[in-house]
């Protein structure tokens, strides 16, 4: 069985897959204590396949499970802090974080403050359990390491020394001093979901409220009044691998190879946190996890730990530049192996500089963005998309994956 476009699982509500039930752990804020990774990675291998997937939000998704599996591990998550009560709240509580929040030293608040709060807003608040189970926010205070160009339907980021808010599709942010941030996503949520309750459309997000009205007017209808300023799109950042030293101690970024990850590598990655972070291990949407409190002297000894549980731990190491979706046989959508195609790519050295995407179908479930390129696995092989999303017009059709590599790979 496959789950059509659109479909979003969560711990509570879990998806049906070709390798059985998948679901995902919301870390809030995206961070997870050393134990509650150990849980989860235990849980993993109990009720699961032992597959743990990093996704764009900065959660956890696992694969494999089996119906009377997926409450055991749900009451086991919820005990440890990792789930709310009711499936509706649980299904909305998507609030992303940038990975250092509090351990930026330079950061003009604490972004895992608010994330926590927001995230709490809408687990307890009813009238928000009707919102589509993609929407999400977003609140980015990083300097050191910020969300540079991830987006979320309403997105808190640091401006001077308040906030700027903005919206997903919008062309204006709107700047305010920060103790209005929490009132002012409130406001935001209550106008979009009056907005929701008129629409002829299933699960409407915030891009297409703002393409019918404009940012300013969904702002008006929020009832918000701030300083306007530009709201600037770039491409997502994709920080490398390996250290960087801040005051107080660094933090060292391991990758997950193609966003995957297994029960023991989460587990030995729980234990690195313990010996040479601070226990904590913080999932950032371009797939890695983020140690925080690391001395320099214990960085090279992290990196080998690391590297040998399986993580990218080489600022060039290419597994980093491509995305690749779960693939057959784990997605019965999927026409291609695409996580043992992507390692085949490795090996031939046939990594371009920029982000590869590999989609085991059109619907781009892994990377919902444009790429510089993208291979699209169909029946006849692969498609070449350049500059575009899985499901755009390939410039080329029918590829052996031989043939794509060649187009794809580093050019002398």
């Amino acid at each position: 069985m496959s789950a059509p476009r659109g479909d979003c699982p969560s711990l509570l509500a879990p998806m049906a897959s070709g390798d059985g039930l998948l679901l995902r752990v919301k870390p809030r804020a995206a961070t997870l204590t050393a134990g509650q990774a150990e849980r989860v990675a235990a849980g993993a291998r109990r009720y699961g396949n032992g597959l743990v997937e990093l996704t764009n939000r900065g959660h956890l998704q696992l694969r494999g499970f089996a119906g009377p599996g997926v409450d055991g591990f749900a009451g086991e998550m919820a005990r440890i802090g990792l789930a709310a009560a009711e499936p509706r709240a649980e299904a909305v509580r998507n609030v992303l974080a940038d990975p250092l929040g509090p351990d930026d030293p330079a950061a003009p608040f604490d972004s895992h403050r608010l994330a926590h709060r927001l995230s709490a807003a809408l687990e307890g608040d009813p009238a928000l359990h009707g919102l589509p189970h993609k929407f999400g926010l977003m609140v980015d205070a990083g300097t050191a390491l910020p969300l540079a160009g991830w987006t979320a339907d309403i997105m808190v980021r640091r401006a001077g020394a308040g906030i700027a808010i903005a919206l997903d599709g919008g062309d204006r942010a709107l700047c305010l001093p920060l103790e209005a941030a929490e009132d002012a996503v409130r406001r935001l949520l209550a106008a979009f979901r009056s907005w929701m309750g008129e629409q002829d459309m299933p699960a409407p997000r915030m891009r297409a409220m703002v393409a019918e009205r404009g940012s300013g007017a969904v702002f008006d209808a929020a009832g918000l009044r701030g300083e306007p300023g530009p709201q600037r799109g770039t491409a997502p950042t994709r920080p490398p691998a390996g250290y960087t030293p801040l005051a107080g101690g660094g933090f060292f970024q391991a990758g997950a190879p193609f966003g995957v990850l297994d029960a023991a590598a989460l587990a030995a990655l729980a234990g690195i946190a313990r010996r040479f972070a601070d226990g904590r291990i913080r999932i950032a949407p371009w797939k890695a996890a983020v140690l925080c409190g690391v001395a320099r002297v214990h960085a090279e000894a992290l990196r080998d730990a690391a590297g040998g549980a399986g993580f990218a731990v080489e600022p060039d190491d290419p597994r980093q530049r491509i995305v690749a979706c779960a693939g057959r046989p784990r997605c019965a959508s999927a026409r291609a192996d695409t996580r043992a195609d992507a390692a085949r790519l490795v090996a031939m050295d046939a990594v371009p500089a920029g982000l590869l995407h590999v989609s085991g179908c059109a619907k781009g479930c892994a990377h919902p963005g444009p790429s510089p390129l993208t291979l699209v696995a169909t029946e006849a092989g692969y498609d070449l998309v350049h500059s575009g999303r899985a499901g755009d017009a390939p410039a080329r059709g029918g590829l052996t994956l031989a043939r794509a590599a060649a187009l794809c790979g580093p050019r002398p």
